[in-house]
């Protein structure tokens, strides 16, 4: 398979990786292996950095892309086309050699773009925007350093989000607790949540997440325990961001579990993860 072929397979993999089964060896704060894939998770650089200086630093490493891949238009930019890639005040522009191959980046799309970092048998570095770009490094501190460039100017907007979320959220916890008789587990939602009990064990995690997705779903409040299982399980494969979001949800609805200041701390222990 030709470098070419290999980027867009690695394009669909990198999709199919979230939805289909998998077998994940990992531990909080470490990467992920699969095969011959590694999966990372971006660092969140000190808040007090002035944006400037991160959009410098992203000016930088942009200069050492080997490839830009344009999933849109199934467009491969390599390093020979590629004239100067800009970082400006509201996008970034690939112009290229070849102008039809010009790309121009809002951030606004890449903030409302949940990326994956990964690298492929210990050669190629990919930072991939699913649908919008994958730029694709040879050396993994230039790959590391663009993700955390990025993820540093996405996170505002992560967390004001994410304050969003929960504060539609609020209302219906206040409800479940002033419940006198709480709602019962429906036998659908038991199957759910013994079924990804089971994937949890077999450490195909991201399945596991899905299946007490679909239990929340069916009622958000009868299993609150599904809350806290995910956002464990969020924090075993470092989607630390996701994992703060239903832990939060979790205490929300059972501030007063046993488990509450435990559940608590492994918030304050993601929110330094976030930046290791």
């Amino acid at each position: 398979m030709n470098h070419k072929n290999l980027i867009r397979f690695l394009s669909l993999i990198i999709v199919l990786f979230l939805t289909i089964n998998t077998n994940i060896l990992a531990q909080a704060g470490t990467p992920l292996i699969k095969g011959d894939y590694v999966y990372y998770y971006p660092k969140l650089q000190a808040k007090n950095l002035p944006l400037t200086t991160v959009k410098s630093n992203l000016a930088d490493v942009l200069k050492q892309v080997h490839q830009v891949y344009d999933p849109k238009n199934k467009k491969d930019i390599f390093y020979q086309d590629i004239k100067e890639i800009l970082v400006l005040e509201d996008r970034i522009e690939v112009k290229a050699r070849s102008k039809k191959n010009n790309l121009t980046l809002p951030f606004s799309k890449l903030i409302d773009s949940t990326f994956i970092f990964y690298t492929y048998q210990k050669v190629w570095h990919y930072v991939y925007f699913p649908s919008l770009v994958n730029f694709v490094f040879s050396d993994l501190n230039n790959a590391q350093k663009l993700a955390d460039d990025v993820y540093f100017i996405q996170y505002p907007l992560i967390n004001k989000r994410r304050d969003s979320l929960i504060n539609i959220f609020k209302p219906l916890a206040a409800q479940y607790g002033a419940l006198k008789v709480k709602p019962p587990v429906s036998e659908e939602q038991r199957r759910l949540i013994v079924q990804a009990n089971l994937l949890n064990q077999q450490k195909e995690y991201f399945d596991a997440i899905g299946l007490y997705k679909k239990a929340i779903k069916l009622d958000p409040t009868a299993y609150p325990t599904a809350y806290s299982n995910i956002a464990l399980l969020y924090a075993q494969v470092n989607f630390f961001d996701y994992a703060i979001f239903f832990m939060k949800k979790y205490l929300l609805l059972e501030p007063n579990a046993t488990d509450s200041r435990s559940a608590q701390d492994k918030i304050y222990e993601w929110e330094i993860m976030m930046q290791k």
